[in-house]
């Protein structure tokens, strides 16, 4: 009996946002050996996605530079201004054969590969067309779906609440990938975030 082939998972990166609480683009900050954006990028190259989508906006060509000869796409969202949903949208229309999708946030780069493995794997594995990491019944990052809700992300309104809404809606679709680390909670909004991501890299 043949194997069932593996669904083509793509990670969408959001990376478009302006960072006003920061006061500067955090994308672009120094973090370890590179910058915020790198690492993330980096962690999700090193993961089980079949491709990754960098969402660009604010810096775009700053952010671009920075990344390089990395194997990523780019995707520029000219309405980055109005929120993060508008960042998913633009990386969602740039999907081409995807099964499923995975968004992932800029300022999170705790995010190892190996945490976004064990929430793809689980994926995979799962019938459920929604699957993301639990920390202390708080969701986190990655969040995967199903190429389904595709159509519905991209039909929500910028007052909807966002991608969010859809896990109260399908609740019953979620599997939860249960972890021990906050590193899929914790994200970099403020300089003294900033400050304490440094201190405990």
């Amino acid at each position: 009996m043949t194997q069932p082939s593996s669904p083509f998972i793509s990670g969408i990166l959001l990376a478009a946002g302006l960072s006003s609480r920061m006061g500067e683009p955090k994308q672009l900050l120094p973090f370890g050996e590179s910058t915020i954006v790198e690492t993330v990028v980096d962690s999700m190259l090193g993961a089980k996605f079949d491709e990754v989508i960098v969402v660009v906006g604010h810096r775009a060509s700053g952010i671009r530079d920075q990344l390089g000869e990395r194997p990523v796409s780019t995707v520029f969202n000219p309405n980055y201004r109005e929120g993060m949903l508008t960042s998913a949208q633009t990386g969602i229309r740039g999907l081409q054969e995807s099964d499923a999708f995975a968004l992932m946030l800029v300022d999170q780069p705790f995010i190892t590969s190996a945490l976004i493995d064990r929430v793809v794997d689980a994926y995979v594995q799962t019938d459920k067309g929604i699957a993301l990491p639990s920390y202390n019944y708080k969701r986190g990052h990655p969040v995967v779906f199903h190429q389904r809700y595709a159509g519905e992300i991209l039909a929500l309104g910028t007052d909807s609440g966002g991608v969010r809404t859809l896990f109260k809606k399908y609740s019953d679709d979620i599997h939860y990938v249960t972890v021990d680390t906050d590193r899929v909670l914790r994200d970099i909004d403020y300089r003294e975030d900033y400050e304490r991501a440094l201190r405990e890299k």
